[in-house]
């Protein structure tokens, strides 16, 4: 299986370390959750950008920050920024921009989470 292209400005060593601090015995189920999060943020922000809805915008790229910045989509963290100004202003403007260069990362992102193993158990 070919790997999922990563998002822009992607540390590969957090997503590891994050899972490392995690320990085996929960990384499976924390890589779960961390799927399930960040497509709720997919969802939310999508359904959100049609109806400027500024609220769930300012909710979803709070959100969405903290993600992808501890899994190492250091851009996607940077667009997430920018989109929560934007939705704390009501910048209309912005948000269709932001939205066209946020969703490929987020999609790579959950992805990315997707296919990632978690660490084996150490043998002791």
């Amino acid at each position: 299986m070919q790997s999922p292209a990563v998002p822009h400005q992607f540390d590969p060593d957090r997503l590891p370390r994050l899972l490392d601090i995690v320990g085996p015995a929960e990384a499976g189920p924390f890589l779960a959750q961390l799927e399930h999060d960040l497509s709720d943020c997919a969802r939310a922000i999508a359904a959100a950008v049609d109806r400027s809805d500024w609220p769930v915008l300012r909710e979803a790229s709070h959100v969405l920050i903290s993600l992808s910045g501890s899994a190492g989509a250091l851009g996607l963290q940077t667009l997430a920024e920018a989109l929560n100004a934007a939705a704390h202003e009501r910048n209309t403007l912005a948000l269709a921009d932001l939205f066209r260069q946020l969703a490929p990362d987020l999609d790579r992102l959950i992805a990315l989470v997707r296919v990632t193993p978690p660490p084996p158990a150490s043998a002791g």
